[in-house]
């Protein structure tokens, strides 16, 4: 499958949240799961910066994101929640590449018929 060059504000929009994500402790960090035994692993946002941050994704990837976006971005709450920008709605969308990501992602899968 093709991979497609991220914009680098969206590189480094996801770059900056999961090194300041990292920075936090455990209880205070978004994108990661609590397992049944209390351990912690990365959830899909953690991934998705690593994937942003390496400079490329494939549709498979933007067709995620665009449904990811679809789900928080519309939400009051969410909205209201990612003001602060500590708070993990706020880290969450960051580390998907924000609203920069929001916009690739949806000009790129219109160009592409999908």
């Amino acid at each position: 499958m093709p991979k497609y060059r991220v914009p680098k504000e969206v590189s480094a929009i996801a770059r900056r949240a999961l090194e300041y994500n990292r920075s936090l402790p455990p209880s205070r960090r978004a994108a990661q799961k609590v397992l049944k035994d209390g351990s912690r692993v990365e959830g899909t946002g953690v991934r998705t910066a690593k994937r942003l941050i390496s400079g490329s994704i494939d549709a498979d990837q933007m067709i995620l994101m665009r449904a990811w976006f679809a789900r928080h971005g519309e939400s009051p709450l969410e909205s209201k929640k990612r003001k602060d920008k500590t708070s993990k709605a706020a880290i969450a969308w960051a580390l998907w590449g924000g609203n920069p990501a929001r916009t690739f992602v949806s000009k790129k899968l219109k160009e592409l018929g999908l």
